[in-house]
């Protein structure tokens, strides 16, 4: 499975979710922490030339724990990690390729492990009707896993993020609604002298149906800037790398419900599936979680 995937889904269920989308930063002195899990699944891998080539389904379960501190109004850090369960089992009466005859991973079993960590630092430099809030991430592999496989946890390589997010309450058009808008560009560790670097689109836009409850709808686009086209035949010196090298394009949507429950707590839950891409696996995704506001002190 592709590291790329699970970061961008960890946007809207690894880390704390604050109710309106990430331009909106949590106090100084109050923070969330997170439980969150996400049932993957697909089997069409889609191709340079957007065809789906389907070679068996690949399950995915994602237990990813976070957390996002309000160290001062305008400044927060946040971190997060995923512990990922995932198999491939071959359709029965298709051939093995070469990917399924050398990938040891695709064994029709599951295979669990730690994947990357994600840390963050926020700041919120523009307050009022429009909140703006740049941002650096960086991804670190926890460990060396396998990387090559259908269900491979990841890419195994380092990436660091800059952006920014942009949010505004929809009043006094619609008073209960809001936009929150998010670029980034992703500085990612070369690999076979090859630029992986992706720029990212995401649009989240929610409506509060009651004080405690809310509904959302996400939108995402990626575009990678190279890598190598699929499919990439077995003699090509790329093909043990593949995976981590595919240019992957994309545009996914869902949406979601958030519940604020007593004792300072909120549970979402989310749905998101693929529109479009090339060079990615086309997938459904299930998520649901829970996250607990805390205070080291007092509000002012």
């Amino acid at each position: 499975m592709h590291s790329h995937t699970i970061a961008i889904l960890s946007l809207t269920l690894g880390a704390p979710v604050l109710v309106c989308g990430q331009a909106w930063l949590p106090e100084g002195g109050q923070g969330y922490v997170s439980l969150s899990y996400l049932g993957m699944f697909t089997s069409d891998h889609l191709l340079s030339s957007g065809e789906q080539q389907n070679r068996g389904p690949t399950r995915l379960s994602i237990v990813t724990a976070g957390v996002l501190y309000g160290i001062t109004d305008r400044l927060a850090v946040s971190a997060d990690v995923p512990f990922i369960a995932s198999k491939f089992t071959l359709t029965p009466g298709l051939l093995p390729n070469a990917h399924d005859h050398e990938a040891k991973i695709d064994n029709g079993a599951y295979h669990g492990t730690f994947q990357d960590f994600h840390a963050a630092v926020k700041y919120n430099a523009v307050r009022g009707a429009t909140m703006f809030t740049p941002f650096f991430e960086l991804t670190l592999p926890t460990h060396h896993y396998e990387t090559f496989g259908h269900s491979a946890p990841g890419k195994y390589l380092r990436e660091y993020r800059v952006g920014a997010n942009v949010g505004r309450l929809l009043n006094p058009i619609l008073p209960r609604g809001y936009f929150d808008l998010r670029y980034s560009y992703s500085f990612a560790q070369k690999l076979a002298g090859m630029n992986l670097d992706r720029n990212n689109v995401d649009l989240e836009v929610g409506y509060f149906l009651t004080p405690s409850v809310a509904v959302r709808a996400i939108g995402a686009v990626q575009k990678t800037v190279g890598g190598v086209e699929a499919p990439v035949s077995p003699d090509s010196p790329f093909f043990p790398d593949h995976d981590r090298l595919e240019r992957g394009h994309y545009s996914r949507i869902g949406g979601g419900v958030t519940f604020s429950l007593p004792r300072n707590m909120d549970l979402y839950v989310l749905l998101v599936s693929t529109l479009s891409g090339k060079n990615v696996q086309a997938f459904t995704a299930l998520g649901i979680g829970v996250s607990w506001k805390f205070r080291t002190r007092k509000p002012r």
